[in-house]
């Protein structure tokens, strides 16, 4: 007995046997069901029906996706624009100003000894201070001609000495080591700040100290700034701590011409004052009878 029977080819506009697969679900069966006839107009609908669910499908599936990868790609973008300083576009161009991760990445490095390749023993107790020679040399011509002097004396001492296992193994750690005797350690560490990451808060008690350490490594920019400052504080009560700190760093001819400008000031107003206060309390002339 044959399982399985061949149907003939349907010719055109003729019923063609399907499965009924709708009746399947509902009833139980030995596995085949019925054969239902449908004409080829039905099945024709059927096709066209299922190729636009389909494509209605992939169509929801792609604009969903689009959509949470457009919202997440917002979001990235809102949080990269958060940390970007300054935005300048135009039609043909865009400008991206990011300055502060650099500022935060400086002042990393110089909290890390080991990243640095420069210590300033600063002050009787040789306090360290750590710096990067590459922008000390670039910001300032002294500290470029320190290093590079320094760098001969290593270089020659190194010749003299014969080479041993300890030499060895130190060689990769030495740092370039400058000793700062003239300079208070928090002026001096506020300097180095300000060379590397170009901002410095100073007030009566620094301005001293850091004018001295402008003047002497030849940073024209803060030079002035102390100076502006400096005349701020000659109409105030912070003149007297001034000039107690022009004191501290003696040895400096700057230190010595900005307490000589300050006196001299103070005078200029003492001799002005005196000088108005007479106009007020001097007679006023009277006219002569003819």
């Amino acid at each position: 007995m044959a399982l399985f029977t061949s149907t003939p080819k349907s010719k055109p506009r003729e019923k063609v046997l399907l499965l009924n697969l709708d009746e399947s679900d509902n009833e139980s069966s030995s596995g085949y069901d019925s054969p239902v006839y449908v004409s080829d107009e039905i099945k024709d609908d059927k096709k066209t029906v299922t190729a636009k669910m389909v494509e209605a499908d992939s169509s929801d599936d792609s604009d969903f996706s689009s959509d949470e990868a457009d919202d997440d790609s917002s979001d990235d973008d809102s949080d990269d624009l958060d940390d970007i300083d300054d935005i300048q576009s135009t039609n043909d161009s865009m400008k991206v100003t990011k300055i502060q991760a650099v500022i935060d990445n400086i002042r990393y490095i110089l909290s890390m000894p080991d990243l640095c390749d420069v210590m300033f023993l600063v002050g009787e107790q040789r306090i360290p201070v750590y710096g990067l020679k590459s922008i000390l040399g670039i910001r300032s011509r002294v500290f470029c001609d320190m290093f590079v002097k320094q760098s001969r004396e290593d270089m020659n001492s190194k010749k003299k000495l014969k080479k041993s296992k300890d030499e060895k193994q130190t060689k990769s750690s030495m740092k370039t080591t400058i000793i700062i005797d003239s300079y208070d350690i928090e002026v001096f560490r506020s300097f180095l700040l300000f060379l590397h990451c170009g901002s410095v808060t100073m007030d009566a008690s620094t301005v001293v100290g850091l004018l001295c350490c402008a003047v002497e490594f030849d940073i024209a920019d803060l030079k002035k700034a102390c100076w502006e400052f400096v005349d701020t504080c000659l109409s105030s009560v912070s003149t007297e701590i001034v000039i107690k700190e022009t004191f501290r760093y003696d040895d400096h001819s700057a230190a010595l011409k900005l307490r000589q400008t300050i006196l001299g000031q103070q005078k200029k107003t003492k001799l002005q004052d005196k000088q108005s206060s007479q106009m007020r309390l001097s007679p006023i002339g009277r006219e002569t009878e003819v």
